[in-house]
């Protein structure tokens, strides 16, 4: 994966996937692919009678994206795995999100956040969310961070990121109801970062 480590300027090949920058010509590729994965998401968690929840999920991931854009990279930056030409992947870093902030009293705040780790329904369990988050850890790495924080709500997600990083460094309790509780870890990034 080191030769990925100039993807900022550069498209670069895993298997049959591109990886690169998003471009403008596919926002609206990338907020139907946001769209279909988060409806997924809801469905295999339960929830997707949560509609306007759902709906305010997507226009965040949405939001996300058009920072990426106009700022070039600067405010929010994305990375995006394509399939000859579908998009089957996304992952980006930012500044964390309210409910971080809100869960941690604010501690986090200089931390950048890992979100909108996105897999395509078709192409899950295929090391895909594990070579991105690899080549984002690069990145971080390469703009002198030395830590990162993700968080979630989702069960599904919450056991990858357990299995990954251990327990979380903070939860809210009940947060979305009854045993439904929002996590969020905290992660120290080494020098070569395992998956």
């Amino acid at each position: 994966m080191e030769q990925f480590a100039k993807i900022n300027k550069e498209v670069c090949f895993m298997k049959d996937f591109q990886i690169g920058r998003p471009r403008t010509e596919e926002i609206d590729l990338i907020n139907e692919f946001f769209e279909i994965v988060i409806k997924d998401t809801f469905t295999k968690n339960s929830i997707s009678n949560l509609t306007k929840l759902m709906e305010g999920e997507i226009e965040c991931k949405k939001k996300y994206l058009m920072q990426d854009i106009d700022s070039e990279g600067r405010d929010r930056f994305f990375l995006v795995v394509r399939d000859e030409g579908m998009i089957i992947g996304t992952i980006e870093y930012g500044k964390p999100n309210e409910l971080i902030l809100k869960c941690t009293e604010g501690g986090y705040i200089d931390v950048m956040e890992i979100g909108t780790v996105f897999v395509h329904p078709q192409y899950q369990f295929k090391g895909i969310g594990s070579m991105m988050l690899r080549l984002m850890y690069n990145e971080l790495r390469k703009k002198g961070y030395t830590e990162f924080c993700l968080d979630s709500g989702y069960k599904t997600a919450q056991k990858t990121w357990t299995g990954k990083w251990g327990k979380p460094s903070c939860i809210m309790e009940n947060y979305w109801g009854k045993g439904a509780h929002h996590m969020v870890w905290c992660v120290q990034l080494e020098a070569k970062q395992a998956d």
